[in-house]
């Protein structure tokens, strides 16, 4: 059997988009959302993705890219995704050892890779290719259907006696001078959020870009705390906020961020805008506002670092049930040669 490894192509992306899903259900694309992540990308850090042929048939997919979240230089996240049906074959071997080559050029010091707790197969691959766990995120869900709002009233009162307040971005206009002050707050508070990486500040046009032109935002469901008594150069009003997208394809939520400024922990601020993004979420479902490939579930995905136990635990008190977790793996490859050659399993 001969397999052909190539570049990807825009008319790829239909049979990349069903082998993904095939592979990840529970995160579900399309070939049109593919295209728009390509086209949005930011263009400042270098991107490869390849798909793999067997005898005509695509198998695997696959690629590298530097980190524009946390960038080093000569980090590489990397991946090998293969069809069910075409593993133990040595494909993603060859796969693997392709992409390799392809990197190689470009000089490569450290590769990083991600997997799921519960993907036996997925981990064992990348232990068999020198890879690492240097990380884990914990995951955890909440299902709106049942939930009982009422023990948590108290809190809105809370919020109201530090004299804050919570609107959403729609209340507050996406104009460049709100979202300005979104983009500082952001970076801001990602600064404390304890992943293990020093992270890097988007450009604002490419915080628009990924954070407002998806077919994923609402802007209903992007909720600030506000002080109105502090006016900063920067942030304005906002001390905090909490960012949740619809997956159409998955039918469920992603709170993307939650996070408060220092000096306005302890006040239950998190609390009101976790619970206010909460009540939203149920309420799309009961009037039936949300749309899309899966029915509406009334899920909300999210994920916490465990050096951040005090939001973690707050998820699990709020409702939120423990998921497996999102592990990050590396390998340092500085100063190596990969040469692979053939197309033969």
């Amino acid at each position: 059997m001969s397999l052909k490894l190539r570049s990807r192509t825009k008319a790829d992306l239909p049979q990349v988009a069903e082998l993904a899903n095939l592979i990840d259900p529970e995160w579900p694309v399309t070939a049109e959302k593919l295209e728009l992540w390509e086209s949005q990308r930011d263009p400042k850090y270098f991107r490869a993705d390849y798909v793999a042929e067997l005898d005509g048939r695509l198998v695997a997919t696959g690629g590298f890219h530097e980190d524009g979240f946390a960038f080093e230089e000569g980090k590489y996240w990397i991946r090998v995704e293969v069809h069910p049906e075409f593993r133990r074959r040595g494909i993603g071997a060859r796969f693997y050892g392709f992409l390799l080559e392809q990197l190689t050029p470009r000089n490569p010091k450290k590769l990083v890779a991600g997997g799921e707790s519960d993907k036996a197969e997925g981990l064992r691959f990348l232990s068999k290719h020198g890879f690492v766990q240097e990380w884990e995120r914990l995951n955890s869900r909440w299902k709106a259907e049942g939930f009982d709002f009422r023990p948590y009233a108290h809190l809105e009162q809370t919020l109201r006696d530090e004299g804050l307040e919570i609107k959403s971005l729609a209340e507050l206009g996406l104009n460049d001078d709100t979202l300005r002050q979104l983009w500082e707050l952001d970076w801001i508070l990602f600064q404390d959020v304890p992943m293990g990486l020093e992270f890097t500040k988007r450009e604002f046009e490419q915080f628009k870009k990924d954070e407002t032109q998806t077919p994923d935002f609402v802007p209903e469901a992007v909720l600030i705390a506000l002080d109105p008594k502090r006016d900063d150069a920067l942030t304005g009003h906002m001390v905090g906020y909490t960012q949740l997208s619809y997956i159409a394809e998955a039918g469920a939520w992603v709170i993307n961020m939650t996070g408060v400024m220092r000096e306005y922990r302890g006040k239950k601020v998190a609390h009101n805008l976790k619970l206010r993004g909460m009540k939203l979420v149920a309420q799309r479902g009961s009037e039936g506002h949300a749309t899309g490939q899966r029915p509406y579930s009334g899920e909300i995905r999210t994920t916490n670092d465990p050096p951040n136990r005090v939001m973690y635990e707050m998820n699990l008190k709020l409702g939120f049930k423990p998921y497996p977790s999102w592990l990050r793996f590396s390998k340092v490859v500085e100063g190596q040669e990969f040469t692979v050659t053939g197309n033969e399993l």
